[in-house]
C-alpha cells in the first residue's frame, strides 16, 4: 500500500522544487470518482526558519509559485499521469489558500498521491498514519487503512504538524507574516 505523499502538505513539492520551505498546517483533499478529479486546498501556510537564509529562500519559492505560469514552472514528474493540472491561489479574509485540481485517467493514477484503489471492493484506501491527524466524515478506519466508497465523492483533512516538536514550533513563521516582512518597497 502506498504512503500518503508529502504533496498534500508541502506546497512546492507539486512543482518538483527541491528543499521546499512552504508547508500547510491543514490540507483538505476531495476525490470525485465519477468525474475522475482530485482537489486539494491548503490552509495556514508556514515555514520553519532554522537559518537566516531560510526566510529569503521561502520568499523566493513563494514568488516562483505565484508566477508559475509566466515562468513556465514544470510540475513534479510524479504528477505526469494526471491529464489536467490546475493551480490557483485564492485569498479569503487575508488568508492565502493554494488550490490544486487534477484530472486522472484511472483510479490507479491516484497512487502517485498515496491513494490506493481496490477494484474488487470498489474502495479507495489510504494508510492510517496517526501523526498525520487525518479526519474524515465519509471514510471508515479499518485496521491500518482509511477506506472510502468508490462510487461517492470523499474527502479528508490532514494536519501533520499539530504535534510538531517545540524546537521547530519556536522557529515557525506564517507565510503571510513572512511575506509582509519581506515586502519590497
Amino acid at each position: 500500500m502506498e504512503q500518503i505523499k508529502i504533496f498534500f502538505f508541502a506546497l512546492v513539492s507539486f512543482f518538483g522544487i527541491e528543499d521546499g520551505r512552504i508547508a500547510a498546517e491543514k490540507t483538505t483533499v476531495t476525490v470525485y470518482p465519477k468525474t475522475n478529479e482530485i482537489e486539494i486546498v491548503q490552509e495556514d501556510l508556514f515555514t520553519v526558519l532554522e537559518r537566516e537564509e531560510d526566510a529569503s529562500l521561502a520568499v523566493k519559492q513563494w514568488n516562483t509559485l505565484a508566477n508559475w505560469e509566466e515562468d513556465e514552472i514544470v510540475w513534479a514528474k510524479a504528477l505526469d499521469g494526471f491529464a489536467a493540472r490546475r493551480f490557483t491561489i485564492k485569498t479569503v479574509d487575508d488568508n492565502i489558500l493554494p488550490h490544486l485540481k487534477f484530472t486522472y485517467h484511472s483510479e490507479q493514477d491516484l497512487r502517485a498521491m498515496g491513494i490506493w484503489y481496490n477494484e474488487e471492493r470498489n474502495q479507495f484506501s489510504i494508510n492510517h498514519i496517526p501523526r498525520n491527524n487525518m479526519k474524515t466524515e465519509n471514510g471508515a478506519l479499518s485496521g491500518n487503512y482509511w477506506v472510502f466508497d468508490g462510487d461517492e465523492p470523499f474527502s479528508f483533512t490532514i494536519e501533520p504538524f499539530m504535534d510538531m516538536p517545540d524546537k521547530f514550533k519556536n522557529l515557525k513563521k506564517s507565510l503571510k507574516e513572512l511575506l509582509v516582512e519581506n515586502k519590497e518597497d
